[in-house]
């Protein structure tokens, strides 16, 4: 490991152990807003439902920068069958996860850029704003390989991770209503979506979810119109700053998507 990525990964490693510190075993680790957090988990139970529905295999499945083992617990109670491994760099977070005791589940401690696993061993990868956390854009090229090695062929990688066009947009909207704009956090690398997209084309197709014509199947944008109200709206007739989970955002959840407000992103991948 070079001097460059020994120095950001101690950046990780001391925010994800205040994260484990404050917060434990909590759905809130990571992720303090519940409707962000609710609709990634929905969002990935809805596509396994999908694509099990279509006849995709879904028996195995690995979620990478797995953190406390949240997911994992509720993939557990959705499928009671399926063969559940989680990654997670942290070893303050690998210890949270193997405490949630997820039955027929192996949580190891690894770094998403040299997966410890032999190629095609899983039929499903998810990343729950995971590579981000990379913060060296060769090193996420590196990640998102290995995501492709160790799936199997045809297999689907779930990936929630963040973009710079959907903060983009979101600041030119707090802008227009002089607000500042919202910055990326210090520990995160956030993808340029011509850059994903070339950097997955050798080894993914993009599935559009969107021919399906189905509300409950998440795009993109998934997000978009929960972070115009919640980054946007409120803030502006508030006069304040941010703040998480309000009666106000909670009444206008119901909003479907609209425009492309989000940093966090949905794409649905398949192997080639």
């Amino acid at each position: 490991m070079d001097s460059e990525s020994s120095a950001y990964s101690e950046v990780i490693l001391a925010h994800y152990r205040k994260e484990a510190e404050e917060h434990g075993k909590d759905a809130s680790s990571t992720m303090r807003d519940e409707i962000t957090r609710g609709r990634e988990i929905a969002s990935v139970l809805r596509v396994l439902e999908f694509l099990a529905a279509r006849g995709a295999r879904v028996a195995s499945v690995l979620d990478v920068g797995c953190g406390n083992g949240y997911l994992l617990e509720v993939l557990r109670r959705h499928h009671p069958g399926a063969a559940l491994t989680g990654l997670e760099y942290t070893p303050e977070m690998v210890e949270l996860g193997r405490g949630r005791g997820v039955a027929q589940c192996a949580i190891l401690q690894g770094d998403v850029r040299a997966l410890p696993f032999s190629g095609a061993a899983f039929d499903i990868v998810v990343t729950e704003r995971c590579i981000i956390n990379v913060m060296d854009r060769d090193h996420q090229a590196d990640a998102l390989r290995e995501v492709a090695r160790v799936l199997s062929p045809g297999g689907h990688f779930l990936c929630v991770e963040a973009f710079t066009d959907g903060l983009t947009e979101l600041n030119r909207a707090r802008d227009e209503l002089g607000l500042p704009p919202n910055e990326m956090p210090y520990h995160n690398l956030w993808f340029d979506k011509p850059w994903f997209l070339d950097t997955i084309a050798r080894d993914f197709e993009v599935i559009d979810l969107s021919v399906h014509r189905d509300p409950t199947l998440p795009t993109p944008n998934f997000l978009s119109s929960h972070y115009f109200v919640s980054r946007v709206l409120y803030p502006a007739i508030t006069n304040r700053p941010l703040l998480y989970n309000t009666h106000l955002v909670k009444f206008f959840s119901i909003l479907p998507p609209m425009g492309n407000y989000a940093a966090i992103q949905f794409y649905l991948l398949q192997k080639r």
